[in-house]
């Protein structure tokens, strides 16, 4: 089984203006790096058609042609650092929870709140209890922090529920800061919950050598590789020498991640190639490493850590 553990769904209603335009903008700089430029005025059409999904049926479509049995679907909330969407968070939770409980058995929805909100705790609650979402998604990025009496609170539901809390780490869009989502605040908050279950997104990007050094790291913290797509592209040797670092020191606590749609634009070969060569680490890993990372394309059985 593979199972994708960091992915969304993408329709311009679920977001607010600003990422949309920040997608645009990062899609005709790559046009433009590839010595394929394109139409600034056409630009958006291009990545709205490329990523849009309300249905999950293109997304599942997708997952049978590249190999992927499962992708866990995370709600982004950035309506309050970046302009609401057109959509309110209850009716994009309700669009994109209601798509994963229509595709139970490949999709697992998990909710996405900043803990600023008022009602973020009683709209957590309801996602986890009436919508069917199995996990909470963070992305710390504005002026909040991971452990702020605000994001503790929606952090312990999840705990309580023994649902996994997947945490933005590192580097983001131009328009968002990282000065709240770095590994140091990730371990502190793993370490306030030792009965909860973490995963690190992105393992934090070029920043994942901080985990690497801390001492006595908490063993309830996962790391997917999810957005390093990039580097197989453009420095496939720094990739190899980067998760093998990682594998080497975490081999059961790493999971397979793509962030599609947006490192991916929902085309087949490059969510299959994503797989394939992750794979084909794992199949050439040393003996005694490749029992212990053999679980990265099924998530490590994080759910039933």
């Amino acid at each position: 089984m593979t199972l994708d553990i960091h992915a969304h769904l993408y329709h311009p209603k679920w977001y607010p203006r600003p990422f949309s335009e920040s997608l645009t903008h990062d899609y005709l700089n790559q046009s433009m790096a590839r010595g394929r430029p394109q139409d600034a005025a056409r630009a958006e059409e291009v990545i709205s058609r490329l990523l849009s999904d309300d249905t999950g049926e293109r997304t599942v479509r997708l997952m049978d042609k590249a190999g992927i049995d499962i992708k866990v679907i995370l709600v982004l909330d950035w309506g309050v650092e970046l302009g609401e969407a057109a959509c309110s968070i209850e009716k994009t939770h309700q669009d994109i929870l209601g798509i994963c409980a229509r595709f139970r058995d490949r999709l697992i929805g998990f909710a996405g709140i900043d803990p600023r909100r008022p009602q973020a705790a009683q709209l957590v609650e309801h996602a986890f209890d009436h919508l069917g979402a199995r996990g909470l998604k963070l992305h710390p990025t504005g002026p909040w922090t991971l452990t702020d009496e605000r994001t503790q609170h929606v952090v312990e539901l999840a705990v309580r529920r023994q649902f996994p809390i997947l945490v933005h780490v590192g580097k983001t869009l131009d328009i968002l800061n990282d000065q709240n989502a770095q590994p140091a605040a990730l371990i502190k908050l793993a370490r306030l919950f030792p009965d909860g279950t973490f995963v690190a997104g992105h393992s934090g990007f070029e920043r994942f050598e901080e985990f690497l050094v801390e001492p006595d790291l908490p063993t309830n913290l996962y790391f997917d590789i999810s957005a390093w797509q990039p580097l197989l592209r453009s420095d496939p040797p720094t990739l190899l020498a980067r998760l093998s670092k990682l594998v080497l020191a975490f081999p059961d606590r790493i999971c397979f991640g793509s962030d599609s749609p947006f490192f991916t634009y929902n085309l087949a070969t490059s969510e299959k190639g994503w797989v394939n060569f992750v794979a084909d680490f794992v199949a050439e890993l040393p003996t005694e490493l490749k029992q212990s990372a053999s679980g990265i394309l099924r998530g490590q059985d994080i759910f039933s850590c």
